[in-house]
């Protein structure tokens, strides 16, 4: 995965606060966690089953666009994107664009920072499509902001992005869940001091 941090100051409304507001006054939130988010869950469980980035990819970006609506449906609205997550939206949606089919996901929790999804396979696409217009930011590894490919940003896009990204973060899939006999917490349920 992509991480573009557009900003890391706090937010001016926070997660729990916003949530609770959404809870008290969004007409829309009912519906998302009675019908939307458990069809979603069962959509995406069959999706990663079945390894369908497509599906996956979509059900993702849907998800995460019904979140932000939910907060848009807030008294009073609550806005975490801004332009330059908007323009990530873009940026993604223009790389599957060109590339005939969906090879990369765009998900946002509260708050601006976009997370990009992508296959490893499609990565020189993907990352060079960030990497063509973020190359001056830090946290590219591996010689990943050197990559170039077709998937040319539009100018305006690629202005937005510039502009208001300040770092990437890249990240991947883990070797999964190891077993260990270190503890956090000890016997008595305090922190183990190191």
């Amino acid at each position: 995965a992509l991480i573009l941090v557009v900003s890391a100051a706090k937010k001016g409304v926070s997660s729990t606060s916003g949530m609770q507001q959404t809870v008290a006054t969004s007409g829309l939130f009912q519906q998302r966690i009675t019908q939307v988010v458990p069809a979603n869950m069962d959509l995406m469980e069959r999706a990663i089953k079945a390894k369908d980035f497509a599906k996956f990819a979509e059900v993702t970006m849907r998800d995460s666009n019904s979140f932000h609506a939910c907060c848009a449906d807030t008294y009073p609205p609550i806005f975490y994107m801004n332009d330059v997550s908007r323009a990530a939206i873009r940026a993604v949606e223009s790389i599957n664009a060109k590339a005939g089919k969906t090879i990369a996901a765009y998900t946002f929790d509260a708050g601006p920072n976009c997370v990009v999804y992508y296959l490893e396979e499609d990565a020189p696409t993907v990352l060079g499509a960030f990497a063509g217009v973020l190359n001056g930011v830090s946290g590219w590894k591996d010689d990943s902001a050197s990559v170039r490919s077709g998937a040319k940003l539009e100018d305006g896009i690629a202005s937005t992005l510039k502009d208001g990204v300040s770092r990437v973060i890249m990240t991947g899939v883990g070797e999964g869940p190891l077993k260990t006999e270190e503890y956090l917490v000890g016997e008595d349920g305090q922190a183990v001091k190191r």
